[in-house]
């Protein structure tokens, strides 16, 4: 990876609404026009692999960005999902605390009631004791019994009023703590109103705030789906450009070769001469396009497409999409054609290589002739479908498949 590259990774990602307006280079994704019209040349090349490199770097920015945002995203859930328990246990306290001022001031207009309709009985009465009772000194002597009748007589009005006092101050007391009683209940309810609005604000403001993450997470998940299409898109540019290049290096090199091509591997096991029941040039150039089409596919031990290869599950696809049958096993694809010597190679032909060019049973890879000292192939862990030469010192022989 670029320098860079690497420099941008590392800076720290400020998930904000901001960031998620992006620019990506576009030159890319016009068609190689050069591939079918001579060599895009190596710097075309060169540059497709750029702008597929800063296209990952792009998508892994942003794919940084998503996951810190649905982290953020959960921790913002978790406060709102108190704030909203906290709301929701304030009104339970406010309803209960608005019912207890509003029994107290019931039982505050009872009390105030009682003690009115108490003193009311009590004005009452002494009215009419004094009015109708004639507690005058000339009353008392012509009253029966006189002057001691009179004294008796006051001594009752006393005791009645003594009594009526001791009910006044009692209902004065009651009255007195029924008040005390509501101030409290009015003064409990103003505080759990106070909670309550809190509590619905501080919820409002959680839900903004989820609100508000979820549209940015919304939008940087849409960003990374755009980055992602554009990486294909840039992908498949560069492997086109790089088949064009190789394609017209590969055209330039057979149009000055002799017969027998150079770059065409040499030695390995010589053809048995008889060619019968082998494919069709058509056949094997038909296979070579589809070989060529997965390329810049990664390699992956056993694949065998549509997403992943290894060397004989390329060359088994390939020539299955061409109605010709081989096994996924190169010891076998040997044996499923004639052996033919490099001077009679033409593509769709199999080249094979072995860690011992005079042992088959070392067999070890396989390739298909594409013309011009090149094959396609799937070549190892790490690398993708891609075309190479065709001269290597580990070639020990050429096979045509046979069509069946």
């Amino acid at each position: 990876m670029p320098v860079s590259h690497r420099a941008a990774r590392a800076r720290p990602l400020a998930v904000t609404a901001a960031a998620v307006a992006f620019a990506l280079p576009l030159a890319f994704l016009a068609p190689p026009a050069a591939a079918s019209h001579g060599d895009p040349g190596a710097g075309a090349v060169s540059r497709s692999k750029q702008a597929v490199a800063d296209a990952q770097a792009q998508v892994d920015q942003v794919a940084h960005q998503v996951a810190r945002a649905e982290s953020k995203m959960q921790r913002l859930a978790t406060s709102a999902e108190v704030a909203i328990e906290a709301y929701d246990g304030a009104r339970v306290k406010l309803a209960a605390a608005e019912q207890a001022a509003a029994t107290a001031k019931h039982t505050l207009d009872l009390a105030n009631r009682h003690v009115a309709h108490s003193r009311q009985a009590v004005i009452r009465f002494a009215r009419a004791a004094y009015e109708s009772g004639g507690l005058s000194a000339i009353d008392a002597l012509f009253l029966p019994g006189g002057a001691s009748a009179m004294v008796s007589r006051i001594g009752a009005v006393n005791a009645i009023s003594d009594h009526s006092r001791d009910t006044m101050q009692r209902f004065d007391a009651a009255q007195l703590f029924q008040r005390v009683v509501s101030q409290q209940a009015d003064a409990a309810r103003g505080n759990a109103q106070a909670a309550a609005t809190r509590a619905a604000h501080a919820k409002a403001a959680a839900e903004a705030q989820v609100a508000a993450q979820s549209s940015l997470l919304h939008r940087l998940q849409h960003k990374r789906a755009q980055l992602r299409a554009l990486l294909t898109v840039a992908q498949q540019h560069a492997d086109a450009v790089e088949r064009a290049h190789l394609a017209a290096l590969a055209a330039a090199r057979q149009a000055v070769e002799a017969p027998a091509p150079a770059g065409v591997p040499t030695g390995g096991v010589q053809g048995s001469g008889s060619l019968a029941g082998t494919i069709s040039a058509s056949t094997g150039a038909a296979a070579v396009r589809e070989a060529e089409a997965q390329i810049g596919k990664p390699y992956q031990w056993g694949g065998a497409g549509p997403d992943t290869f290894d060397c004989s599950g390329l060359v088994m696809w390939a020539y299955a999409h061409v109605g010709v049958h081989l096994d996924h096993w190169t010891g076998d694809q040997w044996n499923e054609g004639a052996h033919i010597s490099t001077s009679q190679l033409r593509p769709g032909d199999l080249l094979f290589f072995a860690y011992n060019t005079s042992a088959p049973s070392t067999i070890h890879h396989v390739g298909m002739y594409i013309g011009g000292g090149q094959m396609v192939e799937a070549p190892y862990t790490g690398a993708d479908v891609r075309i190479s030469s065709a001269s290597r010192p580990d070639f020990i022989g050429a096979v045509r498949p046979y069509q069946r």
